[in-house]
């Protein structure tokens, strides 16, 4: 099912290339991406509103919860038997995306998917705190962020589903135990009456979310390199 599936989405690679500069502008750009569902939460978190303490635990619950699941992807991707990817499968016949090597992400095993993981996870969480922008976020989940990595042969749709359970139980079980720890522990109560402090925080969260720790790893690589070689 997984060749049958790649192959056929897949199929929307090679007939033009501004099709298929498209689709890796879905693929990677940041501002369609990450950011869309950073302004989701920020929405939400600004508004005004009866159950205001509720819902920005559970949101900053979202945020931590979908931090966890990126690393348990990450760390599940690393110790897993190795899983090529499709566009590095010789036997499949994958069509490469017009501006992509055939090099892009060789030695990346793709099981689970780690976008999926991560963007499922807050759209499940968002979903807990307000029903229509968490169906949105679902929808951008699947449609501009995992689709289209399925489409340029990035992962099979098996590496997709995986990470999207993986997400789903991660923000199903840590969103509402972390909001009852965030509202009874007085934790939000506290950070809130430090402004100076917790909005930083969580504009520093939701940018590094966003980019999926992109600046963070690279800081980690270099002072790997500089300190074990």
């Amino acid at each position: 099912m997984d060749y049958e599936y790649s192959l056929l989405l897949n199929g929307l690679i090679g007939a033009k290339p501004t099709v298929d500069l498209t689709i890796l502008q879905l693929m990677g750009n940041t501002l369609l991406k990450g950011v869309p569902v950073m302004l989701v939460i920020w929405r939400l978190w600004m508004i005004p509103g009866s159950e205001v303490a509720r819902r920005r635990a559970g949101l900053a619950s979202v945020l931590v919860a979908s931090i966890i699941g990126l690393a348990l992807g990450r760390i599940l991707a690393l110790t897993l038997p190795y899983s090529a990817r499709p566009i590095h499968t010789p036997d499949l016949d994958i069509t490469l995306a017009a501006g992509l090597g055939p090099d892009v992400l060789d030695g990346w095993s793709s099981m689970p998917s780690d976008h999926a993981v991560m963007y499922f996870a807050l759209g499940v969480g968002i979903l807990l705190v307000h029903r229509g922008w968490g169906i949105a976020a679902l929808i951008h989940a699947l449609v501009l962020v995992s689709l289209p990595r399925i489409v340029l042969g990035f992962h099979w749709p098996s590496d997709i589903l995986v990470g999207a359970a993986i997400g789903t139980a991660t923000a199903l079980v840590l969103v509402p135990l972390l909001r009852r720890v965030f509202l009874e522990t007085g934790l939000l109560a506290w950070l809130e009456a430090r402004p100076g402090l917790s909005y930083p925080l969580l504009f520093l969260a939701t940018q590094q979310l966003a980019t999926m720790f992109d600046t963070s790893r690279a800081l980690l690589s270099f002072v790997k390199d500089i300190t074990i070689g």
